[in-house]
């Protein structure tokens, strides 16, 4: 989805002389930057039409939504209105700043709408008087226009503004303003609470409208898919549709952090027109909700009972939710085939799910086999060029998780290992990948990170890496070492990450800190670079010891690395060191400085 205006491209200039209003905000790119995202242009979107739907301007509402569906471009309007509920939010009283940006808009031939005009009016009405005195006549200026304009302002925008007036400290002159601008709106066409009242007593409106009937079926879907599961707490999810509206929002958000965005947007698509859920939407976030597996599967058989077709979007959940339980990867494989029967191209992160499942619940064998079954559709996703082992690295790493999770009884690790399967490995791999290029082994950083969609590491690597940091928070120091070695043993080499977490880990522990000794010359010997905090935490293991003799072996290992070319950065020492008892903190810059003289 792409921003039609282009705002932050546009350059706002400004004579010195000019009014103060008439200036940008300072940050203005930056937060036109972050209301341009997929995700806040597709929020901000659905917030406007919802609004304007509300507020009784639905063909304003459907023409943003329509627009939106059939060009997949955002109208400027909707960015401009966006960045002013920035501001009108921002800690520190922006709403000057959001004054500046709707006065901007008329300069750009922007057209605000009234959910616009009612945003800026509230926030001016407001506004600090002491601050800004003018803000409250900005606001009434701005109601009047809306009139003008043919748009009559909600009850709320009203009360708003005769609010703002009310605050003047003359109340005199506060009671006379408030009479002078109700004879003026009511001139002007605006219908008056008790006037309103009176029509609608002569003019009855239907019982509901149709955006709450729309509303009541969504919520009458939802509460029967509910009806039968297992965990009657599921219930509590969503008790209106307003809160049901909010847990989709993060369902969207959620789908697309994973890399599901397409099928994201294809299953939202009819909110941009109506502004209400749609039925196939509702399902599939009962589904990913569902604490039980089978509760998820029912939900999907009643979903085609009601007669709605599953998109692409609905079978990754669904696949993805089956491939986890041993009970059911039999469903799995049964709806992926049925995605490929369909002609439906399955993404790369629910290929992987279902041949992990295969992989941890029956054998790597198992998931190569199906695999190769499904390969002559031609409609397996690409795992990138020269990477066509991944999907093996992947399923055992995955297979390695089962493993590892019988190996230990410590709740904690296997908490963590639950957490790297959920999450997938992309950000554990950019986690290690920003680490390494900080620390400066930017040349190893690139060998190891080659580029392919799912992963740019080993991700058994990655297991082990997060196991040996779990048993280091934890000062399970033996263990630690133990994955370590054992991820030796199946042929892993280490990188400068790893060695990183294992040297600080173990340095702080006599028992192991000839390792954390060996480890660190290891990584000068294999050219990597440690940063400031590894080698700190080995030359403050030797100052922990508070003798003479450790301080001269300290200086005597110094020597070694620094034989090897390396420097120590007694700047970045100090700031590492910063915090720890003042004679730690002399006898590791003692054995620092003897060195640099």
């Amino acid at each position: 989805m792409a921003d039609n205006a282009e705002l932050k491209s546009t350059v706002l200039l400004a004579d010195s002389a000019v009014d103060d209003l008439e200036l940008p905000p300072e940050d203005l790119r930056e937060v036109l930057e972050e209301m341009c995202t997929e995700e806040a242009l597709s929020r901000n979107t659905i917030k406007m039409v919802e609004g304007l739907l509300r507020d009784g301007f639905m063909d304003v509402g459907l023409e943003i939504g329509t627009k939106v569906q059939e060009t997949n471009v955002v109208p400027r309007v909707v960015t401009d209105t966006a960045v002013m509920e920035h501001y009108i939010s921002a800690a520190g009283d922006r709403t000057k700043d959001a004054l500046r940006v709707f006065k901007h808009m008329s300069v750009f031939g922007v057209e605000p709408n009234a959910y616009t005009y009612a945003i800026i009016i509230k926030a001016l009405a407001a506004a600090d008087l002491k601050k800004n005195p003018d803000f409250v006549g900005y606001a009434k200026k701005y109601f009047v226009e809306m009139l003008e304009r043919g748009m009559q302002p909600n009850e709320e925008t009203y009360e708003a503004v005769l609010d703002g007036i009310d605050r003047g400290e003359n109340k005199a002159e506060a009671e006379e303003e408030r009479r002078e601008f109700v004879e003026d709106v009511k001139a002007k066409g605006f219908l008056l609470v008790l006037q309103k009242e009176a029509e609608e007593m002569a003019n009855p409106p239907p019982l509901k409208s149709e955006m709450d009937m729309l509303k009541e079926h969504v919520m009458k879907v939802f509460e029967d898919v509910i009806r039968d599961f297992e965990d009657k707490n599921e219930q509590k999810r969503a008790e209106d549709y307003d809160s049901l509206s909010s847990v989709a929002h993060t369902f969207y958000k959620g789908l697309s952090s994973k890399g599901l965005t397409e099928e994201a947007k294809e299953l939202f698509k009819p909110l941009l027109k109506t502004a209400i859920l749609p039925d196939e939407a509702v399902f599939t976030i009962v589904i990913l909700l569902s604490k039980s597996t089978g509760d998820g599967l029912k939900v999907y058989e009643h979903m085609l009972a009601y007669g709605i077709t599953p998109s692409s979007c609905t079978y990754s959940v669904l696949i993805a939710k089956l491939s986890l339980d041993r009970n059911f990867i039999g469903h799995a494989k049964k709806f992926y085939l049925e995605m490929l029967d369909k002609g439906i191209k399955p993404c790369l992160r629910t290929s992987l799910g279902l041949f992990n499942g295969i992989a941890c619940f029956e054998s790597v064998e198992n998931a190569e086999e199906f695999r190769e079954r499904v390969k002559p559709n031609g409609d397996l996703p690409d795992p990138g060029e020269g990477r066509e082992g991944l999907f093996t690295e992947l399923m055992k790493a995955y297979q390695l998780y089962g493993d590892l999770q019988k190996k230990t009884t410590d709740k904690d690790i296997q908490e963590v290992i639950r957490k790297i399967s959920d999450e997938g490995f992309e950000k554990h791999a950019a986690k290690m990948f920003c680490a390494m290029v900080e620390d400066g082994n930017v040349g190893e950083a690139m060998d190891l990170f080659q580029s392919t969609p799912e992963t740019r590491i080993n991700p058994m690597v990655i297991v082990h890496t997060n196991v040996i940091e779990a048993y280091i928070k934890c000062n399970k120091n033996k263990d630690a070492l133990q994955t370590y070695l054992d991820m030796l043993a199946a042929g892993l080499a280490p990188n400068s990450y790893i060695y990183s977490v294992l040297i600080k880990g173990l340095a702080v522990d006599a028992n192991f800190f000839g390792d954390a000794k060996k480890y660190l010359i290891e990584m000068l010997d294999k050219g990597m670079h440690p940063n400031a905090a590894t080698y700190t935490a080995v030359l403050e293991g030797f100052a922990q010891q508070e003798d003479k003799k450790a301080d001269e072996e300290g200086k005597e290992f110094l020597e070694v690395m620094m034989a090897k070319g390396f420097v120590p950065d007694t700047e970045a020492v100090r700031e590492v060191l910063k915090g720890r008892p003042a004679p730690v903190f002399d006898r590791v810059m003692s054995i620092i400085l003897s060195k640099l003289e």
